[in-house]
């Protein structure tokens, strides 16, 4: 999948958790843009990705080691930011954002032909049944529709404090 698909279903799951925590306006905006900027994170692997282009030098390094679609995109780097920000005592609406922000970017990639190394360090690649290709049509209209409906759950939001 593409930065934007990624992106466009990281501050639609963002979205829905600022509704589900109900939260004031500063908390909203972090957990949107906590769950956004996560769901980029994992391809810090690929150094061409939009996080990877601005943090050039530790994305080819992680390349180097680990390679694409490994590491990054596995349950045990979920599980190192889990317990990495239960170590820092992160609250829950923020730790809750950010590993869903990255496991929405792990499940998007298991919709593409290659899958992930979702079991890394073994070499098993993980795929759903149904496979879309990079930048298609499907991956446009997926982040066609996660935006769409961010749209509709913010002008929601919005027009309930109206009435």
């Amino acid at each position: 999948m593409t930065g934007k698909t990624h992106l466009s279903c990281g501050i639609f799951i963002g979205s829905s958790l600022s509704i589900y925590y109900g939260e004031d306006i500063f908390t909203s905006f972090t957990i949107v843009s906590l769950c956004g900027v996560a769901s980029l994170v994992p391809d810090i692997c690929h150094f061409k990705s939009n996080l990877g282009k601005k943090i050039f030098p530790i994305s080819f390094i992680i390349r180097l080691i680990f390679g694409h679609r490994t590491f990054t995109h596995s349950l045990l780097f979920l599980f190192l930011i889990f317990w990495g920000l239960r170590t820092i005592s992160a609250p829950e609406p923020y730790l809750v954002s950010i590993i869903l922000g990255m496991l929405s970017h792990i499940i998007l990639d298991m919709l593409t032909p290659r899958g992930v190394k979702l079991f890394y360090p073994l070499n098993v690649s993980v795929k759903l049944p149904i496979v879309f290709r990079t930048g298609g049509v499907m991956d446009l209209s997926l982040s066609s529709a996660f935006t769409i409906i961010t749209v509709i759950l913010w002008w929601k939001d919005i027009y309930r404090l109206f009435i």
